[in-house]
Formats: structure tokens, sequence, C-alpha cells
């Protein structure tokens, strides 16, 4: 106080008076003295714009949610970054260019002894450096370019296709003319490089390998490609946000806790390496993807340039450069394209898409006490899963006589529709064969010599270490493998009758790194081993993961199909799920003679789609987890996964009842509606806490009102590909506010008809949403939120209620969403009940009065035929426009008509518009041209209406053709014909048959 007071002190002292000066020079002095004085101010308010300009960009840039870049490694084996150089250069066709290199390292460099952590010699590694390479560009059409780097001199490990692919535009595009956007850079002095650019423009190369890296050894690869990018996406499994940061990303399929998901470069329980990639905004061609085919051990790094661009970095320890490269302005297409590369999504039984439960050490006590509280508070559920405590000593497909005793009897009450419970049971199947001469699978196998086999014992199998005891694998590179597994599902059918299988552990996972530890048996057997655990994989010139590859899994060497050379472990570890899964999906499409059936993998790779779903195993009952598996469900989506979900609730911990009851709203959302916990937590389903019951049940009928939408949209990801459950950008890709994290990390699109906003914090009450330049609706209360506004450049943000127990939920106009309507007070208790449940159809239109929508009816989950037409399935297209709605069956049959499974009961029109206040009539047209009646309703200080059917009969959907309404009748030959309103039906399609419809126009002429 007494220095601030001294202070105050001195500066209240009057200023020393200036020296005089003569008259001569006061009045210059003067006008000098005011310049000065305003020059200082001027220079002192610039001064402090610059400066306060500056705090301003410092603060913006230290706010941005991007990390501070992390320098990628970069072990230089050599020097020099790409020692190729072009020695021919070959077209060999309109669409196949191929170029030859030759290796110029030896005259580029001098010898290098030491790299990285591990001493190298030269002369090793050049023996295992190609001196040629190939490189084949094959341009499939003008959204996908296939690049294949390889050694014509020397065979190398490359990867199996698996299951069927397809390209559905393929055709077309193969007689379409493009020009090819693939270059060769010019200069003949600098090493092979090359160029991708759009068709739309020529200063920005969609690709680029200028100044890029590339080595190619016998275990390490290095590929570098240069991008102009925005944001980068993909890259699984990981648990992280929807954004990749400049980091690096290991791939390698391993056992681990998924809440530490966070250190990208440890991998998880699936390897995906995909990356969808957004441009710059000057490109026209907005998106790209890469597939990098290949399934050894990867590093993905990324970093960004000052004014050079985006450098994607590919570090592998074997295989081939084998590089996917897609690219068009809408994600979804390439997405789908993508699927055909590697196989489009299976499509599971209908019942999956209902309420799973599942939890460890569940017994068949639990499975009876779980279905009679279901049934006595009238809450669904489709699915109970059984985990490893259903098995004999945990040995596969044996079935434990004292915790499962009577499993058979309870899954054929359970399948039994007349006691009303018609659900399904999911048996587990792990990975292991238990090492026992009694065990006939065990017995079988070696018979058949079809075991992954040891490197450290030739001609013995791999032994190793789990939780049932010393354990073997099948190797599904050999077709007796295959059999052997089937039989055994089989045979666990036959004990259980089973609906499903679900696979754990598969990545594979055992509890020894590599070879496991000499018992005295074993030596005494087999004799000394002292270098059991050594192998060419230990001295790895790069290791992409920061674990050795051999943590808790098989050693690197064990080999299968007898080949010690190309199909060891350290080729196809990843693989190993996708091969299982499949394996399975052949077994059960015997078993259940063709009819679909469930198949649940925890381990995939690329194309695991094909066969199986995925669960998110290992989370935390967090908040934090809970957010997390948004970006993780989108990515699975990407990666053709589509039936996915997180384990509601969490797997480890307990859950409060807050979250809990915010974790169910979400999880009526997710593709795979799933609660799965661990032995020591309570149960995480909808009776662990009585007082929020009514919460939970909503968010489940929730489910259950929209499962014929979510099923439809299954069924079409199947014939065609792409994502169900998608990030908002993908419909409004010009929208910079759609690419903010909290947008992307927290709310998704389902099939861009619903926008999923839920509740991720503690204590949230209210939420405020960014809704798009559209239409949206409520779901709830089917009551418009914002419209379209052609002049606006951006969307608008909205501050809702979000109270516990309520999700916010979107329509976006232009969308006809078929759901079932049923009271809450109805005993719906599975998806078996909904095939008798009346459906609404919800019309939500757009700014300019259209919606579009589409409808599968199918319950008898049967394979899906290539000839739509020879399906028990009906597909509907619903056509809105101009006040009336066109119902058109666009493929499958037309089952007994004892069977109805589709009642119309409604037509629900959001925005009516005028036709709210002076609607007059209401009617439908069948297939037969004949007209009935429909009642209508006006939405009470509302512009929706009501078009529904009262009558005892109820028709069923696939005998109605149009359903229209106007403002005056006036009857003509068709049934209904409007001649003085401009809200009469302006489209009328009269036929028997679905596939020969004819246009009536308003005055009848055809």
């Amino acid at each position: 106080m007494t220095e601030e007071l001294s202070l105050q002190e001195e500066l209240a002292q009057p200023e020393p008076s200036p020296p005089q000066e003569s008259s001569a020079n006061s009045e210059l002095n003067e006008a000098d003295k005011r310049r000065m004085v305003l020059g200082s101010s001027i220079g002192g308010v610039l001064f402090l714009g610059v400066l306060i300009t500056l705090i301003v960009l410092l603060t913006r840039e230290s706010l941005k949610p991007h990390p501070t870049p992390k320098p990628p490694p970069k072990p230089d084996l050599f020097p020099h970054y790409n020692p190729y150089f072009v020695d021919a250069f070959v077209i060999e066709s309109e669409r196949v260019m191929r170029v030859s290199l030759v290796n110029r390292r030896k005259e580029l460099e001098p010898p290098k002894e030491t790299y990285g952590y591990v001493p190298i010699v030269r002369e090793s590694l050049e023996n295992h450096e190609p001196k040629r390479l190939q490189v084949v560009v094959h341009e499939r059409d003008e959204h996908l370019t296939h690049f294949l780097y390889f050694d014509p001199d020397l065979s190398r490990w490359y990867v199996p296709h698996y299951g069927n692919h397809s390209d559905p535009y393929a055709r077309a595009a193969q007689y379409a003319h493009f020009e090819s956007g693939f270059k060769l850079l010019p200069d003949v002095n600098e090493s092979f490089q090359w160029i991708y650019r759009g068709k739309f423009d020529d200063q920005h190369p969609l690709l680029s390998t200028a100044g890029c890296r590339l080595q190619y050894f016998d275990k390490y690869l290095e590929f570098e490609v240069l991008i102009e990018r925005d944001y980068v996406y993909g890259m699984g499994e990981r648990i992280e946000t929807f954004h990749l940061k400049n980091d690096n990303y290991s791939l390698w399929n391993h056992y681990f806790p998924y809440d530490l998901g966070g250190d990208t470069e440890r991998g998880m329980y699936s390897s995906h390496p995909f990356i969808l990639t957004r441009l710059g905004s000057h490109q026209h061609d907005d998106f790209n993807a890469i597939f990098m085919r290949n399934s050894n051990a990867m590093l993905f790094s990324m970093w960004d340039h000052l004014h050079n661009g985006t450098t994607l970095n590919y570090k592998m320890v074997g295989g081939m450069i084998d590089l996917y490269f897609f690219h068009t302005a809408d994600p979804q297409y390439i997405l789908r394209k993508y699927h055909s590369v590697i196989g489009r999504p299976y499509l599971p039984p209908i019942w999956a898409m209902g309420l799973q439960l599942a939890k460890e050490k569940y017994t068949v006590k639990d499975f009876e006490r779980i279905i009679e509280r279901h049934q006595n508070l009238s809450v669904p559920v489709d699915g109970l899963w059984a985990d490893t405590e259903m098995n004999e000593n945990k040995k596969t497909f044996t079935v434990n006589k004292d915790s499962f005793a009577g499993i058979k009897e309870l899954v054929q009450r359970m399948h039994d529709p007349v006691k009303g419970v018609d659900m399904h049971f999911v048996a587990i199947a792990n990975p292991w064969i238990v090492k026992d001469q009694s065990y006939k699978y065990y017995t079988l196998a070696v018979e058949q010599n079809c075991l992954i086999m040891s490197a450290a014992h030739l001609e013995r199998p791999f032994e190793g270490r789990t939780v049932a005891g010393t354990s073997v694998w099948l190797d599904f590179f050999r077709y007796q493998s295959t059999l052997i597994w089937a039989g055994g599902l089989y045979d666990l059918h036959e004990l259980t009758l089973f609906d499903g299988i679900w696979i754990s552990e598969n990545e594979i996972t055992h509890e020894c790194s590599g070879e496991c530890g000499y018992s005295e048996t074993v030596a005494e057997e087999r004799g000394p081993n002292p270098n059991h655990n050594k192998s060419e994989f230990d001295y790895l010139q790069f290791r992409p993961t920061l674990e050795p590859l051999e943590d808790k899994t098989l050693p690197m060497a064990a080999y299968h199909d007898g080949d010690e050379h190309f199909h060891k472990q350290f080729f196809t570890h990843n693989l190993f799920g996708l091969q299982i899964a499949q394996a399975t999906y052949a077994s059960l499409y015997s078993i259940f003679e063709g009819r679909r059936s469930l198949v649940a993998s925890r381990s995939t790779w690329a194309g695991s789609g094909q066969f199986a779903s995925h669960w998110l195993d290992g989370n935390y009952a967090t908040w934090s987890s809970m957010e997390s598996s948004i970006p993780s469900v989108l990515n699975f989506n990407m990666f053709g996964i589509p039936h996915v979900g997180a384990p509601i609730g969490g797997f480890f911990l307990n859950c409060s009842r807050e979250l809990l009851v915010r974790w169910f709203e979400l999880g009526a959302y997710y593709p795979l509606m799933l609660s799965y916990s661990n032995y020591n937590t309570y149960n995480k389903d909808a009776f662990a806490f009585p007082e929020m019951i009514p919460f939970i049940k909503n968010a489940i009928l929730e489910r259950y009102a929209l499962i014929r939408f979510m099923y439809t949209k299954m069924f079409e990801a199947h014939l065609q590909g792409g994502a169900v459950v998608h990030p908002l950008f993908f419909d409004f890709p010009n929208d910079e506010e759609a690419y903010r994290r909290d947008v992307v990390d927290k709310t998704f699109m389902w099939a861009s008809s619903l926008y999923v906003v839920p509740s991720v914090f503690p204590g949230q009450t209210t939420s405020r949403v960014y809704l798009p330049n559209w239409t949206w609706y409520d779901l709830r209360t089917l009551e418009k939120i914002t419209d379209y506004d052609p002049y606006a450049r951006r969307g608008k943000y909205v501050d809702l209620d979000q109270p516990l127990g309520h999700i916010n939920v979107f329509i976006k106009g232009g969308t006809i969403i078929p759901y079932h309507m049923f009271a809450k007070e109805a005993k719906i208790m599975n998806t078996k009940d909904l095939e008798y449940a009346p459906i609404r159809i919800l019309v939500a239109p757009d700014f300019y009065g259209r919606a579009e929508g589409n409808m599968v009816v199918d319950f008898e989950n049967v394979r899906i035929n290539p000839d739509f037409n020879s399906n028990t399935y009906r597909y509907y297209s619903f056509t809105y426009m101009n006040k009336a709605l066109n119902i058109t069956k666009l493929a499958g049959l037309d089952i007994s008509a004892e069977r109805k499974y589709e009642y119309f009961q409604e037509v629900y029109i959001t925005d009516g518009g005028e036709l709210a206040v002076d609607i007059r009539y209401a009617c439908m047209v069948d297939r037969r041209s004949r007209r009935k009646e429909l009642q209508f309703l006006r939405g009470t200080g509302s512009r929706m209406i009501a078009i529904y059917d009262e009558g005892y009969n109820k028709t069923s959907l696939r005998d109605v053709e149009l359903v229209y309404w106007g403002t005056e009748i006036v009857e003509d030959p068709c049934g209904v014909r409007s001649a003085n309103s401009e809200y009469s039906t302006c489209l009328l399609y009269t036929s028997d048959a679905a596939d020969d419809m004819q246009c009536v126009d308003l005055g009848g002429r055809r």
C-alpha cells in the first residue's frame, strides 16, 4: 500500500517547465509539438490495434479444437526418400497403365549402418529390396482408381478376397468415356512421382507423390501421398473424435481396454485401413477416400505442411502397396463404391434390430427371471445372449450341465408364439479348441491336420493359454477347419436351439505373448528348446505398435496351411476375425436352411460386414465413453459394418441413474441395441432402477415404433452398400457448421431422414442444436421447427428442452417414414408382435411440398435372392407430391392372404398447408382401381392432417395403390375425380400388376 501511495504522489507532482525558447522558433515548435502528439497518438492507436489483432488471432488459434501437431516418426532406413526411377511407361488399355521402375539406390547414397532402435546390416537389407518394381494403375471408372505396387521378380503376401464383390455401377461406367486423371511428373532426373487430377480442376491435384517417400523392403514398406484437405475421417478401430488429428494411428487387432483406446499407436479389436477426406473448398470433387488393402501391422501418420497440403504416410511390415482411390462430391456414393470393393453388408434378421440383453455369467435361471420381468411390465426384448458361462469348462460347442441345464427347453418355450414369448437365443462360440484327448473337436482337428502350426516346434500345432486352459486354434485357410467349425455349431444347435452366434476373443487373444513357457510335462515330451521365442520377427526394422506384435497373441512365426513362408501369423493375424465370421455365417446358412441369422464378431477387418455385426466391447459406464460411442458407430458404418452398437450402460463399472436413462435414449438409435455388462456390475437393463423404468421403457418403445424404418435402411445398405448412420455433413456437405466437432461427435443422421441429438453431459436439461438450412420437424410433436430459406447461406441454432426421458430427434423435410402405431399401454413384447401392429405413414414435406421414402416388409428372414420378385418380402416406394401419396410395390411376392402383416392404418401429413383447413374428403384406390373412403382429422391449431382407415376390415398395404384427398368430390369412372380444386390429385396409377403401371390424367384420358 505504501508503494502505491508513493507512486501516486510521484505521478501527481507537476512536470518541470521546459527551457525558454526564442520567439522566432516558438510558433514552429508549437506546430511540431502538435504534429508529434498527433503522430504519437496515431502510432499508439495503430500499435494497439495490431497488438489486439495478434492477441485475438493467437487466442482463436489456441481455442481451436485441433491439437498441437504431433511429429510423426520418420524412420530413415536410407537418406534417399525414393530410389525408384521410371524405366518404362506402357498404356496397356484405355483404362490400365503399367509403369516399370528400376532401383538406383546404390548410385544415390553411401552405406548406412544403423536405423532406429535396432542395429541392422546394410547388405541384409539390400538383399531384401527389389531391384525392380511394377506399378499398375487401373482406372475402373471416373470415381475409382486402383494402384498396385509389386515386385515382378519375387512372390509376396497378397490379401485374398473374401465373399462376393460386385459393383452395380461398373457396367454402366465400363462404356462411359472419361479422361484419365493419372499423370507422370515430367522431370526424368527425379524419382518416380505422379499426380492424379480431378476432371474439373487442373491446378489442384487430388493426389500427388511429388517429394513423397517410397520404400519397398521385405518387412518394411513406406508409402506417402500428398493431399489438400480440410478434414480426415476413418482409420479404426479407435476411441477418439470422428476427426483424425495430426497423429500416428496403429492398426493391429489386439485385446485392449476400450477406454484406453485414445492411445492411437496401439491397436484395438479391429483394423480398417480406410480414410475419407473432405478436400479444400476450391475442389470440385469434394471428397476423397483411400483404402490401403494390406493386412499386415500398419502405422498411419498424418501431418500438415504450412503451404503444401497434408502428407498421409503409411508404414507396413509386409505385403504390398495396394491402394484404392475414390473421389466424387457425394460421400455416400464413395462408401457404396468402397463396399462394392470389400463386399456389401449382410442383412441380419429383423429380430436382431430389437433389444438384446447379455451379461457375463448369466444362467438359465437368470434368463427365466428376465423373461418374467419383461412380460409382467410389458417391456419388449428380442434376444438373450449367453456368455462363456454356458460352456462346460469353457469348452466351445458344449453346454454347462449345471448353470445351463434346461436351456433347450427354455429356448423351445421362447420360440413358442402361443405362450406369447417369441424371443431368440444367441450362443457364444469362442475361437479356441481346448487341448483334451476326450474333446472330439480337438481330436478331429489333429486328425485333419487343420490347426495353426507352431514354428518353434515344426509339424506340431501351436499351443497357447486361455481361460479354458491349454488351447489350439483352427486354421481357416484349410477347408477342413470350416467343416469342423460347422459341425461344432451344428452340435451346439442340437443342444440349445440357438438363433444366432456371437464370437469373442477372435483377435486372437491368449494369455502369453507368443510361445508360452515350457511346462515340465512338455519339456519331458519334446525336450528343451531354449530358442523357442526367437524368430526373424523379433528383429524387425520397424514396429508399428508400442508393444511387440506378439503381445497377448500368437507368435508371428506360427503358420497356416502348411505354408511357412507366406501364411504366417505375421501376415494373417488381422484376418482371423473375418475368417471365423465367414465360416460361422456359412455354417448358420446351412443349419437354418437359408434363413437369416445373427452373427456378431468382436474382431473385424475390411469386408467383415458381409458376414457379421459388431459390438463395441469393453467400454466403461462413463459419460465420455457414451459420447465416444457415436464416432465409433459412424466409423463402422463407413467400414461396411452398419449393424453396430456399444453396450448400453457400459461394460465395466456401475452406472448412475441419469447415465443409464440417457444411454438407453441414445442406444434406441444404435443400429444394434445391446445391453451387455461385466459380471461384477449390476444389471443394466430397464429394471436397474425402479423409478427410471418409465423413462427406459419409453425409449425402448420408441425404438420398436421405428424398427420398420430402420430395417428398411439396413435392407437398402445390404443391396446397395453405404452407411445407415452417418454424420450430418453427408447431407449438407457445403455447410461448414456441419463439420464442427460438437456437431460431428455428438449427433448423427439415420439414413438422411432422422437427425438424432442425444444428451451426453450430466445434468443436461436443454440442448442448443444446429439445424442446417432446411425444413425440419420434431419427431415427437411433428411440429415444424425450421423451414428452408432460399436466401440464407447457413442454418440456425435453436435452444430446446431436453429433460430426462426425452431425446431430440428431427425429421428432415422431404422424408416419408413408416412406423408402427401402438399405444404405450399396448403389449408389444418383441418384433413378432409388430407383424399385426398398424402402420402409420408419416409424410414430412420439404419446402417444395414433396417427400419420398421406402419400406420393406419381411418377417420370413429368408436370404435375399438376386431375383427380387422371387423373394418372400415386399419392397414399397412412397412418393408424395401435389397433395397425393403414391404407393408402388417395387419387388417381392404376395404371400398368402392369411398372413396380412402390413395393415394400413394412417397417413399423417406434418405440413398439409391450406388443406389442413379446407380438406373435404379422403380416399384410397387399391390395385384393382376400387375406391374406399377414408376418415380425416385436422390437427388442432396446426397444419397437420391425419387420414386413416377406421373400417372393421383392415386393408393390407400391399393392396393400396394411392391415397389422396381434396376439397370437392366428383365421381368419375376411376373412382374419384376433382374437377375444380387445385388441391386434387394430379397422378393416378392403375394396374393389377406392379410392374405394368399406367398413368391416368385428371380427365381420365390414358
